[in-house]
């Protein structure tokens, strides 16, 4: 029966009562190399202090054009103060004077480099706030967001602070891609529980090598990369709106130098997606995964 009470209130998540306590605050984390991101921060309503969430975001940024937070990302940060969690999206790309890094052949921000230390910047930051329970925050991550996820929970993290007592308790990610990890990270493996949420239709981030990176981690002793694969499914299964489209992605590991995708949302795959997601969340702050 293990997560069923999880489970269940995933799937009652799934109607997104009213969330936050208030709109979401505007604010700066320092970072250990100087200066400061921007970030947004919700807290839920209720009594704190809170399980928290540092929510990293993908290729193409935090904010939309018109400066809004994207519609996934307010989805999802709306579904996480629901279930009682305070949320910290840390922008690592408009303080270093990029909206996006998705059409950069170069990407001059990068998940092992820049967000694998923001995301510890954002976890300090957190862990400082006194309506947040400093030992009880996870990682939440998409696309380029996940990929640092990744970084951020490996045995050997670049971006780890020296004499770190209090670290992340596990991660989700979102379709991360795995292939230069599985590659280059020979024995990969995982501080904490991880949960891959995968699409088997995407051309973007491929599934098979986080499979095999989940499976070969498996084989060492240390906690689990759980995975689950959605038949169908294209990068960005789990946006609320949007239609499958097109995509051309430019960046230097292609041979040609860019590469034709699609993305869009899986109706059927996103419901599953986040009540999975929200359970095995739910099983983690529980101390039930491992």
């Amino acid at each position: 029966m293990k997560g069923l009470r999880a489970w269940g209130m995933a799937l009652a998540l799934l109607a997104l009562p009213a969330a936050a306590r208030a709109e979401m605050e505007k604010v700066g984390i320092p970072l250990r190399t100087g200066g400061e991101i921007s970030g947004l921060f919700s807290l839920p309503q209720g009594q704190g202090p809170f399980p928290g969430i540092v929510a990293l975001h993908g290729c193409g940024g935090l904010l939309t054009k018109k400066g809004k937070l994207h519609a996934r990302e307010t989805d999802w940060a709306k579904r996480l103060n629901a279930a009682g969690y305070a949320v910290l999206f840390p922008d690592s790309f408009t303080a270093r004077g990029y909206a996006s890094v998705c059409s950069l052949r170069d990407r001059p921000v990068l998940p092992e480099r820049e967000r694998v230390r923001d995301a510890y910047d954002a976890l300090a930051w957190l862990q400082a706030r006194a309506e947040v329970q400093p030992r009880r925050i996870a990682l939440f991550g998409w696309s380029h967001g996940a990929m640092t996820a990744l970084w951020a929970m490996a045995k050997a993290s670049p971006g780890r602070p020296a004499g770190l007592t209090d670290d992340f308790i596990g991660a989700v990610a979102f379709y991360p891609g795995c292939a230069q990890v599985y590659r280059d990270e020979k024995d990969y493996g995982v501080i904490a529980p991880v949960l891959f949420q995968l699409g088997a239709a995407d051309e973007w981030t491929p599934a098979a090598p986080c499979v095999k990176l989940a499976e070969e981690a498996a084989a060492r002793p240390g906690p689990r990369i759980a995975v689950d694969v959605y038949a169908g499914s294209h990068h960005g299964f789990d946006n609320p709106t949007g239609a499958v489209h097109e995509v051309v992605v430019k960046n230097s590991v292609y041979k040609s130098g860019q590469k034709v995708v699609h993305v869009g949302r899986n109706p059927e795959a996103r419901e599953r997606a986040i009540a999975r997601a929200m359970g095995w969340l739910g099983d983690l702050f529980a101390g039930a995964v491992r």
